[in-house]
């Protein structure tokens, strides 16, 4: 009886160490870093983020079921035509099986064609427009898991009495600016606020004494800076040196603030989608991402790391790269990492968690290095990202 039996079992227990095998047929689980590495966004994004996926691979020894994890990076020059050359060629010819960051929504809708069509998977950190989540959405091709510009503009419709009722916008002229402008200007006047004005200007814009000056000239409460990067921070510079009086409400995160300087930046509220100080998880990264790259790390980075690590978690429970197989166990799982304690992954791709309104202390509050913040609010992520049943959500999903 045992010898009829045994090579049963020995026939079954090889039949699953194949199937274990059978979707990592390259030979290598493949992840590619698409982002900004030489443009404004390279502080958000970059380099950091292709440091925050090697992070986690290296947190599975660069393996899994003996499988080399190899993590690859390209520069799309904030072009959506360069974006689809890459993404097609990674995905056609060299196996990548997801390509994560992006950091710029325009580049990000294009390369999501190619997902969809060649049936891979994207893991959005830097792209905010919440189109992704939205009419754009692709529930077997996408996951969203920092942001979104609907969140953007609820939290600073919640951040309100902190700041005050007025708003005027200083945006960036492209997917991503238009949409913070418009989320924030939705939920500012669904709680009484009114927004004054706005202008648009072009992403790499070095000047910005015009911008400043119109806004100065509106008596706004607020002066929103629906941009980012080095756009951001030149913005500041410039309503420093006219002595603006209005609060400054920007897309910040602590590669800027660095950048700037204390001094400089001091007092500035803004909505930040990790807090540093959040765990020991949070801290221990922080220190093993400094030590790696000298630098602070920004939100789209470590949110780089954990939509990663997440991702190599799930491809580990399934033995699978496939996107519906992967997608259908991320959701199962709660996000419990470095970025975030309570977070979860909803059928449309949006990850819910909580964000923050921190306000840069001053130097003498600062009691060392990157002791740069303060948390002022809480923000619960389901109070923050648009409903998965409200207005303009997922169209696909509901076809389901």
């Amino acid at each position: 009886m045992m010898r009829t039996i045994f090579p049963a079992i020995v026939a079954a227990a090889l039949t699953m160490t194949n199937a274990a095998h059978a979707d990592f047929a390259s030979g290598a689980i493949k992840i590619g870093v698409l982002t900004d590495l030489s443009g404004p966004y390279e502080g958000n994004g970059g380099h950091g983020s292709v440091a925050g996926a090697q992070i986690a691979a290296d947190e599975f020894g660069d393996k899994i079921d003996g499988t080399p994890i190899v993590i690859v990076s390209a520069d799309h020059q904030n072009k959506p035509d360069i974006g689809v050359a890459i993404a097609s060629r990674w995905f056609e010819v060299e196996h990548v099986d997801a390509i994560t960051d992006l950091v710029n929504s325009g580049v990000a809708g294009a390369v999501l064609t190619v997902a969809k069509k060649d049936d891979k998977l994207l893991l959005l950190t830097g792209a905010g427009s919440e189109t992704f989540t939205g009419k754009n959405c692709a529930p077997d091709n996408l996951v969203q898991w920092v942001y979104d510009t609907y969140a953007a503009g609820s939290a600073a419709g919640q951040a309100m009495p902190y700041l005050g009722k007025t708003w005027f916008f200083i945006t960036a002229d492209y997917v991503f600016g238009k949409g913070v402008q418009a989320g924030t200007t939705r939920a500012i006047e669904a709680r009484g606020g009114k927004v004054l004005g706005s202008v648009l200007h072009p992403i790499g814009t070095s000047d910005f004494s015009s911008y400043i000056l119109q806004a100065q000239a509106s008596g706004a409460d607020v002066i929103a800076l629906a941009n980012g990067g080095q756009d951001t921070m030149n913005a500041i510079k410039a309503a420093h040196e006219f002595g603006v009086k209005a609060k400054i409400f920007p897309g910040f995160d602590l590669t800027e603030i660095k950048a700037m300087g204390l001094a400089n930046a001091a007092g500035t509220l803004y909505v930040a989608y990790w807090n540093p100080n959040m765990n020991d998880k949070s801290r221990a990264f922080f220190k093993e991402f400094v030590k790696r790259t000298g630098k602070p790390v920004a939100d789209f980075q470590i949110g780089t790391y954990s939509v990663v690590h997440s991702y190599l978690l799930a491809v580990k429970a399934t033995h699978s790269t496939d996107p519906k197989t992967v997608l259908a166990q991320m959701r199962k799982a709660k996000v419990d990492d470095a970025f975030t304690d309570n977070g979860y992954l909803r059928p449309d791709g949006r990850m819910v968690h909580d964000i923050y309104l921190l306000q840069v202390k001053t130097p003498a509050e600062s009691h060392g290095p990157y002791d740069w913040t303060k948390v002022i609010a809480t923000l619960p992520g389901d109070k923050v990202f648009r409903p998965i049943d409200a207005p303009g959500g997922c169209a696909a999903l509901a076809k389901k």
